[in-house]
């Protein structure tokens, strides 16, 4: 069977965007990161997201229908585990940020491109659900689609959206950087991290009533 590559990256291109664009609290922490770090740190941020985006759409087309089943048979631990870390990284994020509010008269220094990195992938890293997304995602595309035969096009395709998206949020917090005070910033920093504590903190209780 003859297979056409286009039609297969753009599969991969409404992929990434159906995971990417919905804003929640990583859009937030990205756009706040570009913001107040500039867009070296920015690009760093959305770098990471779209990696591990393409590393879960990757073990999900490697996998096939086999990745959800398996986590599924998990039970609650792989929700609980990763809520645990969220609210963890949330709470050590708001911490962070309210240090550096204290001292916010002295002039900052743009962060480390490694340790944005990295607290960025960390972060996307501990979210089972768009690995669960994508493998669901596979699941239902059409054989005639042929993404068994170049799974690679398929994932370029949604880490190439992903990164797109991201690197949009960074462009808008570079602009907002210069116009948006230290106040403005704390805000949605708060707003980011705050939101990424919720979102943990209702995994875990989803977690702890699924094992009563």
């Amino acid at each position: 069977m003859e297979i056409t590559w286009g039609p297969l990256f753009v599969g991969g291109l409404l992929a990434g965007w159906g995971v990417a664009v919905p804003l929640g609290a990583i859009g937030l922490l990205v756009m706040r990161e570009a913001l107040a770090g500039g867009f070296r740190a920015g690009a760093a941020a959305a770098l990471a997201v779209a990696m591990v985006d393409g590393l879960y759409c990757a073990a999900a087309v490697l996998l096939g229908r086999a990745a959800a089943p398996v986590i599924v048979s998990w039970g609650a631990a792989p929700a609980l585990c990763a809520g645990l870390v969220l609210v963890a990284l949330g709470v050590h994020g708001l911490m962070r940020r309210t240090a550096q509010a204290v001292v916010s008269d002295r002039v900052r220094r743009p962060p480390a491109s490694g340790r944005v990195f990295a607290t960025f992938a960390g972060l996307t890293l501990v979210n089972p659900a768009t690995l669960l997304y994508f493998a669901a995602l596979t699941a239902a595309l059409p054989p005639s689609l042929g993404l068994e035969a170049a799974p690679l096009v398929f994932v370029a395709g949604a880490v190439a959206a992903s990164l797109s998206w991201q690197l949009v949020l960074v462009a808008l917090g570079t602009v907002g950087g210069g116009r948006i005070g230290v106040r403005g910033q704390t805000i949605l920093s708060a707003c980011g991290y705050g939101l990424v504590v919720a979102l943990g903190a209702a995994a875990v209780i989803a977690a702890l009533a699924a094992l009563v």
